[in-house]
């Protein structure tokens, strides 16, 4: 089988896990409501974990986007299932989630986040999280393990959700919920603010590494981003210091790293670490504690705000 479709049929796959596994978080509360309509045929959202085969990132720019929906699935402008939020929120309503979720936004638009204070003082700020497109943050392990680590150093950690689509949802449907995602994380870090722990830094993961460039570019205090890829993206004009994890299995991913590497080079960038993960995978699955002992590492050594970052070499 060539290597593209192989690829395909992976991302596939993982793209139904992930959906089977909000799916399962929300059931409880799901059978507490009105009798769901028949079923109709969709295809899986994607898990944006997932890293597309190296001519579909060529294509759209993009690390890993939702998939569009087959001819079979139903179109746009059908009915389309509920989406898992409102019954998520439900359940942290009815204190059925983990203690760290809390509720953030307004009363018209509330969404989820996850949120653990540093318990070693003195604090020494907060970091950040902000998951996959359409990944749910209580399925993070990443996330998971920051929360129970992070906060005994002495950091705060804050995790927020993303717009979580219908199974059945589309690129472009992703793609427009853009907005929502921004305005998500720019209450995120306004939040943090008003803890008294401003964010020194923070962590995107697969496509959303640009969101978190985005939100970065203005946020005053920000003085680091942590790009867990896969991603294609280039560093672009930003003098924030940077982190870049990657995994060593993904060969798309391995080559737009080695580009980075001879950009920051060239533009001589004053801080600037690459990471690649030996024996990782898009999933990163067993080494959550090393990515977060890194993520420390790198945000213990950064420059106060405001004060200027060593010269390249010093």
């Amino acid at each position: 089988m060539p290597a593209a479709n192989l690829a395909m049929v992976m991302h596939s796959i993982g793209l139904l896990g992930g959906v089977l596994w909000v799916l399962l978080a929300v059931s409880s509360v799901a059978r507490a409501a009105d009798p769901a309509p028949a079923a109709a045929p969709v295809t899986a959202a994607a898990n944006p974990n997932t890293p597309p085969p190296a001519d579909a990132a060529a294509a759209s720019g993009s690390d890993a986007a939702p998939a569009v929906a087959s001819p079979a699935s139903p179109s746009a402008d059908q009915a389309m299932p509920a989406a898992p939020e409102p019954l998520l929120l439900a359940r942290l309503e009815a204190k059925t989630l983990p203690p760290d979720f809390i509720k953030l936004g307004e009363d018209a638009e509330p969404f989820l986040a996850r949120y653990r204070a540093a318990t070693k003082p003195p604090a020494k700020g907060a970091v950040l999280f902000i998951p996959a497109p359409g990944q749910f943050i209580g399925n993070d392990t990443v996330i998971t393990a920051a929360l129970a680590e992070l906060p005994k150093g002495g950091w705060t950690v804050l995790a927020v959700q993303t717009p979580l689509l219908p199974p059945v949802a589309t690129m472009q449907q992703y793609s427009d919920s853009h907005d929502q995602a921004v305005s998500r994380a720019q209450k995120a870090l306004a939040y943090l603010t008003q803890q008294q722990t401003p964010a020194t830094a923070v962590v995107g993961r697969a496509a959303n590494i640009e969101l978190a460039r985005e939100i970065t570019t203005n946020a005053g205090g920000v003085t680091a981003l942590v790009a867990l890829g896969p991603w294609s993206g280039q560093i672009g004009e930003s003098k924030l210091a940077l982190l870049e994890i990657s995994p060593d299995r993904d060969r798309v991913a391995l080559a737009h790293s080695r580009e980075r590497y001879e950009e920051a080079s060239r533009m001589k960038l004053p801080i600037y670490k690459q990471v690649v993960l030996s024996g990782a995978d898009w999933r990163f699955m067993g080494f959550e504690s090393e990515i977060v002992r890194r993520i420390r590492g790198f945000a213990e050594h950064l420059p106060a705000p405001g004060k200027a970052a060593p010269a390249p070499g010093s």
